[in-house]
């Protein structure tokens, strides 16, 4: 009787499984869609649909997780893609802010980090690019397994990542160390407060753009701001309007690198992001839309919960 006990596998215990894994695979799934909610909500919906699933045979449970957040991530995509045609704006992805001196492991990042500069890129890509891109680039699955995860072939897989290579070629942003990003964005904020168009001017490259997402609910540039002229005079701009009022600029971590936040009158309005190349600002990021700062903004109650 004990024999026969043994050899009839026990239902897996879904807590523990959510436990284990949670963390990773909502890093997974924010990675996918470029937004907390969703990505909870994408969690949410596959440990809901395993309660109707016999999962007892499930031997290797992360991989096997990792497949079903993907394939959800997928349907949402497709359904998310057409609200972002309607969207007032350029469209962003939701930053993952974390106080400047807390290591990115504490949030939604974990170790496979994927930059803010580099979620903007992804969004070039078609939901099955993306999904290629990040199994085998960002979390290092081989091609095998990232066939196995998307019910593709290993071939196919590997056309996907040659397209995307070509796709994102010249666009890839370039790490810098922490301690260097921290020393450009502080001379970022020095030259902008001096309100000197020169000083601002040696921090920016020739193809410098500036975008920001207000989403319609705040003020924001409604196109990319292109070329160092454009770019200086909106920096400017917003340095002496911001100078001239009770606006609080906190260093953060904006998705593991070196960011700013703004706080007015202690609620959080504004996130910027930055994309440094040879020592130069190449990118800037603006989120003004307070949809995608209610995580921080709820903060306040737990701080940086």
């Amino acid at each position: 009787m004990n024999a026969e006990r043994e050899t009839v596998p026990e239902r897996p215990d879904l807590t523990e499984w959510y436990l284990a894994h949670r963390r990773y695979l909502l890093s997974v799934a924010y990675r996918m869609l470029g937004t907390c909610a969703d990505a909870e909500d994408a969690v949410h919906d596959v440990f809901l649909h395993l309660q109707d699933r016999d999962a007892s045979a499930i031997r290797e449970p992360r991989p096997y997780l990792t497949k079903m957040v993907v394939r959800r991530c997928l349907d949402i995509l497709k359904s998310a893609r057409k609200k972002r045609e309607t969207y007032v704006g350029p469209w962003l992805p939701e930053p993952d802010v974390r106080p400047a001196d807390e290591e990115p492991v504490s949030g939604m990042l974990l170790e496979e980090t994927v930059s803010y500069a580099l979620m903007v890129v992804m969004e070039r890509l078609t939901p099955g690019e993306r999904a290629v891109f990040l199994l085998h680039e960002a979390f290092g699955y081989g091609y095998g397994e990232t066939a196995a995860a998307l019910g593709k072939t290993e071939a196919a897989c590997r056309q996907l990542m040659s397209r995307i290579r070509r796709k994102l070629d010249g666009e890839w942003p370039e790490p810098v160390p922490k301690q260097q990003a921290r020393e450009l964005v502080l001379r970022f904020l020095e030259a902008a407060a001096s309100g000197r168009m020169e000083s601002l001017v040696m921090l920016l490259r020739e193809d410098i753009a500036v975008v920001t997402d207000g989403g319609g609910r705040v003020s924001a540039a409604l196109r990319p701001l292109l070329g160092i002229e454009r770019a200086a005079a909106f920096v400017l701009g917003l340095a002496a309007k911001y100078g001239k009022s009770d606006i609080e600029v906190v260093p953060v971590l904006v998705n593991g690198e070196m960011g700013l936040g703004f706080r007015e009158q202690g609620a959080w309005t504004t996130v910027l992001a930055f994309e440094w190349r040879d020592g130069k600002l190449r990118r800037m990021f603006i989120v003004r839309n307070p949809d995608k700062l209610e995580r921080l903004v709820r903060a306040e109650d737990r701080p940086w919960g």
